[in-house]
């Protein structure tokens, strides 16, 4: 999995005040950086080359920390998403820094995995998902599973369909070249954004999806609750940052 890319765009709104001096994937989480364990996590995939997506505020802040990726050990490019349209719309802003392997990581710039996110092996002509067991899935995309894999996928659902396994889908992806033909197809939703949900049913629609499962610690650290569950996860593991 030589090319990455990692989203830290976004305005930070829950996540202010501290937002109004702070870019948010520079808040700390048990002694580093938010961003910091996306790095990780797709340093451990094998990523070498990394397009990081700017946006948002004080975005200026991720450049000046990460820089050319030297010190990650990683080649680093910067792409700059001038109007929040959408995770999807920021990706295929990135088509000529991943045109030269079938295969490319993604991972959102707040989303925390504890340890080294192992992928199911599978043919590169279909997409991989990353899925967490959660205790309140409806909070999250869901993917539906039975043994036969994936049914169907909702965007936070109101009820839990009894008849299959719920899993919340994490920030965190594998695509193929196929990404760029589906987002020609796809069309802004009522928010006015490309949504990566979008690109997935579509992979889905196709049979050309497949899932991995996350058993260790994984959360979004988007917000102020979501922070302090982190931090409290790593303090009362014993491994808090003195």
């Amino acid at each position: 999995m030589k090319n990455g890319i990692l989203l830290s765009g976004g305005m930070g709104t829950r996540l202010l005040p501290l937002t109004e001096i702070f870019n948010k994937q520079l808040i700390s989480v048990n002694g580093k950086f938010i961003i910091d364990y996306s790095i990780d996590t797709l340093k451990q995939m094998g990523v070498e080359n990394l397009t990081i997506i700017l946006g948002g505020t004080h975005f200026d802040q991720v450049v000046d920390h990460v820089k050319d990726g030297q010190s990650f050990g990683l080649k680093v490019n910067y792409i700059f998403q001038n109007q929040a349209k959408g995770i999807a719309q920021a990706i295929s802003l990135c088509e000529r820094y991943v045109s030269d392997a079938e295969e490319f990581a993604i991972i959102l710039g707040d989303n925390l995995f504890e340890n080294k996110v192992v992928w199911d092996e599978c043919d590169s002509s279909f997409a991989q998902i990353l899925l967490k067991e959660v205790p309140d899935p409806k909070r999250f995309g869901v993917a539906f599973c039975d043994e036969n894999g994936i049914q169907k996928i909702v965007e936070k659902p109101t009820e839990l369909d009894p008849n299959y396994s719920c899993f919340a889908i994490t920030g965190c992806y594998l695509f193929n070249q196929k990404f760029f033909q589906y987002f020609k197809n796809i069309v802004p939703s009522q928010r006015g954004e490309f949504e990566i949900v979008d690109i997935i049913k579509a992979y889905h629609k196709d049979g050309l999806l497949k899932y991995s499962l996350y058993n260790d610690f994984w959360s979004d650290a988007g917000t102020h609750q979501s922070i302090a569950y982190c931090n409290n996860y790593f303090y009362n593991k014993g491994c808090a940052v003195k």
